[in-house]
């Protein structure tokens, strides 16, 4: 029980930037070094830790659930690999890692935004 809940409290510290990760995300590119830096960390972990999201997400959103299927697990490969190079580089702002799109880990789920479909 005690791993559980250190595992719990764990997940909770990582994830609770994930709360204000829209303004986040926007000051990635901000020119005052603390801010992109600290920004570039919070999206790079984001990404990593919200990457299989993209499993579930593709099928909904791609006409061809089959294509969606695979498109879901290459495109959770990609951001799982493009949030942990965010996040090893975040100490250097000036590196633009290529991101997915959505950038922004939190518009995976915010169905508002994604509301196009591939065809």
């Amino acid at each position: 029980m005690r791993k559980v809940s250190v595992l719990a409290v764990a997940m909770l510290v990582v994830l609770m930037p994930l709360g204000f990760a829209n303004s986040v995300c926007d000051a990635v590119d901000s020119h005052e070094y603390l801010k992109s830096s600290g920004a570039k960390l919070v999206r790079g972990a984001g990404n990593v830790a919200l990457s299989w999201v993209e499993i579930f997400r593709e099928p909904i959103i791609n006409q061809n659930k089959w294509e969606g299927v695979g498109r879901g697990f290459w495109q959770a490969g990609v951001r799982a690999v493009a949030g942990a190079l965010e996040a090893a580089t975040f100490f250097i702002p000036n590196v633009k890692i290529p991101q997915p799109s959505p950038s922004c880990p939190t518009d995976l789920v915010n169905t508002e935004k994604n509301q196009t479909t591939k065809t």
